[in-house]
């Protein structure tokens, strides 16, 4: 698409035949200011508060704190965690591992009680959670969803399985999906479609075809009024997605902004495009073709 051959086969390859277009400093994450899931690496200022202000309330969490006991006595997950979420909003939730990211899902659809705060989804929300396991209960994936209603289900997610099949003999991807295709049955339309859907790690198990699917999915919930949220790692599945991005880091909110700005901030949360340019905003394939074509003219 950029006139670039032979193609480059990775992210240094492609700043090399660019003849280093990005100028970027080896030191960009070098010293406390650039540890991968600081402020600092991403760029940004800490904020907090939903970007969008018009709509109704989706999802709203105030000085939200949450403990867990995995054994070794209470310890703070999440602390002092205040969010919005409209309406058609579009939402990544990243940070890395132990963030808190799936506690705080949970604790927004009522499966965890916050020892202080409040978190809630005022118009309903369907929950993906990171174990697909959890929806399936049957046999027979055509017990799963029977019906124009299941057929439909499973169409929305772009999965086509045999009736009879196990779901425990499907892959992983494809579990993830009938989960999703469970949790959303009979509510894409309408009073039925819920104000919040959120998505635990969906992506596990999907080739790049599939989240691209998964990214119009979401889109299509998102203008038909729901408001979406995905935690994910993936950031260029979140760059597809995603018009603005929460990111987690120990527990608390560390950045807040447009996904143009986030995913084009530090290396740890930069797209492959963002880290080849290094400019600021550019974080798909689109974006820097057309940056490049730009150039060229």
């Amino acid at each position: 698409g950029a006139g670039i051959e032979p193609l480059p086969v990775g992210v240094r390859d492609a700043r090399r035949i660019l003849g280093n277009v990005a100028n970027a400093s080896p030191d960009r994450n070098a010293g406390d200011g650039g540890r991968p899931g600081s402020t600092a690496a991403a760029g940004l200022p800490a904020t907090t508060g939903s970007s969008t202000e018009s709509g109704p309330t989706v999802l709203r969490s105030k000085s939200l704190w949450v403990e867990l006991d995995r054994g070794d006595g209470p310890v703070d997950v999440l602390r002092d965690i205040d969010l919005k979420l409209g309406r058609g909003e579009r939402v990544a939730l990243m940070g890395r591992n132990g963030a808190g990211k799936s506690t705080f899902l949970r604790t927004v659809a009522g499966l965890i009680e916050p020892v202080k705060g409040s978190a809630s989804a005022p118009e309903g929300i369907a929950l993906l959670t990171q174990n697909p396991g959890d929806f399936l209960a049957r046999e027979r994936v055509g017990d799963e969803l029977s019906g124009t209603v299941g057929e439909a289900a499973l169409a929305a997610v772009s999965l086509s399985v045999d009736p009879d099949a196990d779901p425990r003999d499907l892959s992983g991807g494809e579990r993830q999906r009938l989960a999703l295709a469970i949790a959303l049955a009979g509510r894409f339309e309408g009073e039925d479609l819920p104000g919040l859907v959120a998505l635990d790690e969906p992506t596990r198990g999907m080739d790049r075809h599939l989240k691209v699917e998964l990214a119009g999915l979401a889109s299509d919930l998102a203008a038909r009024g729901a408001g979406v949220l995905i935690a994910t790692h993936d950031v260029e599945f979140a760059a597809t997605f995603a018009d603005r991005v929460i990111l987690f880091g120990d527990g608390e909110v560390i950045a807040d902004a447009p996904a143009s700005m986030v995913l084009s901030g530090g290396w740890y949360f930069a797209t492959e495009v963002a880290r080849v340019l290094d400019r600021p905003g550019l974080i798909t394939v689109d974006d820097g073709i057309e940056w490049l074509r730009q150039g060229e003219g």
